[in-house]
């Protein structure tokens, strides 16, 4: 397992992977060159997932909220990693605002479950979630 990070004076972006999980965990603001890193690592990240379908979850309790070039660039993001071979997602957020940035750029590339069914208090409910959905093909939910 490898681990990825990259700071700036505002915020934080860590990844790394657990299996066939990816994981990032976000902290304050996030701005262009977070998401252009987060972008990256991913791409490594997902070389390390030996399996071709796979789920990430956002343990982003302390982010605060994404800027809206970062938010359009998070959105691209998120689009590559349904055509990576994403097929679960499930996310750890207590900031108003990313909340409502994750549901909205969840229904802009077409997650068919509203956010607060794959929203979670804390990272194990998250980890059980994507497991089971992995677990059982019929489940699959992006």
């Amino acid at each position: 397992m490898s681990k990825y990070s990259y700071q700036t004076r505002c915020g934080k972006v860590t990844l790394w992977t657990e299996q066939n999980i990816l994981f990032a965990c976000f902290e304050g603001n996030i701005n262009e060159s977070m998401i252009h890193y987060f972008s990256r690592a991913l791409e490594q990240c997902r070389t390390e997932i030996h399996a071709s379908t796979w789920g990430y979850i956002s343990y982003s309790e302390k982010a605060i909220a994404a800027t809206p070039e970062a938010y359009k660039l998070l959105v691209n993001t998120a689009k590559r990693c349904l055509q990576l071979g994403c097929v679960s997602a499930a996310y750890v957020l207590k900031s108003a605002i990313a909340k409502s940035q994750i549901e909205k750029m969840r229904k802009e590339i077409g997650m068919p479950e509203p956010l607060n069914q794959v929203l979670f208090a804390d990272v194990s409910a998250a980890i059980e979630f994507v497991k089971s959905t992995l677990a059982t093909p019929e489940k699959l939910s992006v």
